[in-house]
């Protein structure tokens, strides 16, 4: 074996998918940019044998060096969102998504235990471990479906807004505007697509480690056999973009100062007849030198620099109550 992809879904027994590169369309990785890798699956073993699999894989697996660095120190990152924030008073953008990287060097590689650990911290998150021979490690914690697809019925979701969990009161009007931006553009690119009997249920606050979002669950009827087409319309949303998404992407590249990879793409597998897909979110790449984690925030004019440093830093303690633990 010398691919896999680790899986825990919520709710789910942990799965090991035993890839084989582009055999066929089974399972897919997407970078942010829309790079893909398409895999096949050629098995799957569960929960105990699902571990001692991943386990015998990592142990002697040879890792790359990814030279983990911060992307950004503190007045680095507030100075690009008041650039950010700037751009939507301006009405260039509505929204963009910003983001950080934060290295760790001297720490004890242990992304068997990691993965534990996120099992017991984050039940409600879709948990994943990706390893690709000679590649880096990726590994998180994520809490948003980009698409889960079962016959003729789809499930997505609009996660956008964020505070500390726990927060008491009512959400403010920043968050509030952007989870009803990122909502009517995820349903727009559905009705473009084709998709019939669009319902959205909520917002709502649901918990995901230290921090709560609001969330949307969206509903609609489509052909299962085109998801993945579907899938890459939707890619990037609002929730790790922005809007307009060309002028958002546009503005990321040429400001974020970084290369994403494979951060706030997308990872997915069919079976029978479901198609699933997930957002590469509050996530970790590993390599031999060190590793490196990954989070981000949405900015609109009514934004605050100091409040968004200090969302990307909570968002982060998602991952270090784990590899720091």
């Amino acid at each position: 074996m010398t691919h896999f992809a680790l899986i825990r879904e919520v709710d789910q027994p942990v799965k090991l998918l035993t890839l084989r590169p582009n055999s066929s369309h089974d399972f897919v990785l997407t970078s942010f940019a829309g790079q893909r890798e398409w895999y096949g699956i050629e098995s799957v073993a569960y929960d105990d044998e699902a571990m001692q699999l991943a386990e015998q894989v990592l142990q002697t697996a040879s890792l790359p060096a990814i030279h983990a660095k911060d992307s950004h120190d503190q007045a680095s990152y507030e100075a690009l969102v008041s650039m950010a924030i700037e751009a939507c008073r301006e009405g260039a953008l509505e929204k963009v998504v910003l983001s950080r990287t934060k290295a760790y060097e001297s720490i004890d590689m242990k992304p068997i235990d990691w993965f534990k650990g996120l099992q017991s911290h984050y039940p409600n998150a879709t948990l994943f471990m990706i390893y690709r021979e000679g590649e880096a490690l990726w590994m998180g914690a994520t809490p948003e479906c980009l698409l889960d697809n079962q016959g003729n019925q789809l499930q997505t979701m609009s996660l956008a807004g964020t505070r500390p969990a726990g927060t008491p009161g009512a959400w403010g009007i920043k968050e509030r505007e952007e989870q009803h931006l990122v909502t009517k553009d995820i349903v727009n690119m559905l009705q473009v697509m084709g998709c019939e009997r669009i319902v959205v249920d909520g917002p709502v606050s649901v918990k995901a480690g230290p921090v709560e979002h609001l969330c949307s669950w969206i509903e609609a009827a489509f052909d299962h056999i085109k998801a993945p087409q579907l899938a890459s319309a939707l890619h990037p949303t609002p929730a790790i973009g922005g809007l307009p998404r060309a002028q958002a992407l546009a503005f990321l590249k040429e400001h974020e100062g970084y290369d994403r990879s494979w951060y706030s793409g997308y990872f997915g597998w069919k079976d029978d007849h479901r198609y699933a897909f997930f957002v590469n979110l509050r996530c970790m790449e590993i390599g031999s030198d060190g590793m490196q984690c990954y989070a981000g925030g949405g900015i609109t004019s009514r934004s605050e620099p100091r409040a968004e440093w200090l969302e990307t830093a909570a968002k982060l303690q998602t991952l270090e109550q784990v590899i720091l633990h």
